[in-house]
């Protein structure tokens, strides 16, 4: 079973160098760096040096492009929505929303360009971290519908409202893992569907460019039986070997409320029991320092590491 942190990375390779050894000594293969679109400009150590320093110590450098589009994710600083207020989702009364839309043709310039670098900075994949339908109004998206249905996207009923958010998600899948595949085939295509959102695995699974499926069961807080994780990793794995995919599990090692430590290793342990293709843990060091953080991020990653140092015996 491959292992793999995301990793929120520094731009400066000494202090890359020193986490990269840590994380070479959990026995990780893969690093799953969650980059933001102010690395791109600015901060650009974290793309120019961490392959090569990664590659070195044996490990796999991947990408996620965090909060992009302020989309997801605590990294949301959207370098494009700054200087281009037309990238923006359009509310259905007409106001802006703080977000981009994957509908939009430009937007889907702005991250193929994106991965042009990554690309060419020497990562192996391209992580596309939990795409799910969003509510925008946006000329781009109005336009879809029309083709799609023939209709007014502000007169629809909900019901074909929602039929074509779903479609959407498949759709910027679609796009971004042909561009891959066509442009830069030595990427890995990996994607992160939430369990929210599984009406949508089956439909994301046979996406042809896709490599790589999973999901986040990331209910270290909530007070579910751990159990009731089966049926889901069984769902969505026997998914990826119908259609040829490998199959990835997340473990939470982020925003873990003090006390519910235990949950961690219990998730992962029903998470190494099913054999996924690959476990990973977001994040590194229960993501300290940040909004997300664990309220005890060393007992948290503490946690993560005693799973991430199990899964490496299957």
């Amino acid at each position: 079973m491959r292992t793999g942190i995301s990793y929120l990375g520094h731009q400066d390779p000494k202090h890359l160098k020193i986490d990269l050894e840590d994380i070479k000594q959990l026995g990780c293969d893969d690093l799953l760096l969650a980059a933001q679109e102010n690395d791109f400009e600015h901060m650009t150590g974290k793309l120019d040096f961490t392959p090569k320093l990664a590659k070195d110590l044996g490990i796999r450098p991947l990408v996620i492009f965090w909060g992009l589009l302020n989309l997801f994710g605590g990294g949301k600083s959207s370098q494009l929505l700054l200087r281009d207020p037309h990238m923006h989702q359009v509310q259905k009364d007409g106001s802006y929303h703080a977000a981009g839309c994957y509908n939009n043709p430009a937007c889907l310039d702005h991250i193929k360009n994106m991965i042009d670098r990554i690309a060419a900075c020497g990562f192996l994949g391209y992580f596309i971290d939990e795409p799910t339908p969003i509510d925008c109004y946006c000329p781009a998206c109005c336009r879809l519908f029309e083709q799609l249905f023939a209709s007014n996207l502000h007169d629809a009923d909900t019901i074909k409202v929602d039929e074509f958010r779903k479609k959407c998600v498949v759709n910027y899948i679609q796009v971004i893992t042909e561009y891959i595949k066509r442009s830069h085939p030595q990427l890995e295509t990996l994607c992160c569907i939430m369990p929210e959102d599984k009406s949508l695995w089956s439909q994301v699974a046979s996406v042809k460019g896709l490599d790589n499926l999973g999901t986040d069961i990331y209910w270290v807080n909530e007070d579910v039986d751990v159990e009731q994780m089966t049926p889901l990793i069984k769902e969505i794995s026997q998914l990826c070997r119908d259609n040829n995919k490998k199959h990835h599990q997340w473990l939470q090692a982020w925003g873990v409320k003090k006390g519910r430590e235990a949950r961690i290793k219990a998730q992962g342990e029903i998470i190494i029991r099913q054999k996924p293709d690959a476990l990973y843990a977001w994040a590194y060091q229960g993501q300290i320092g940040t909004q997300e953080s664990s309220e005890d991020p060393e007992t948290a990653w503490a946690a993560a590491c005693e799973i991430l140092k199990k899964a490496k015996s299957i």
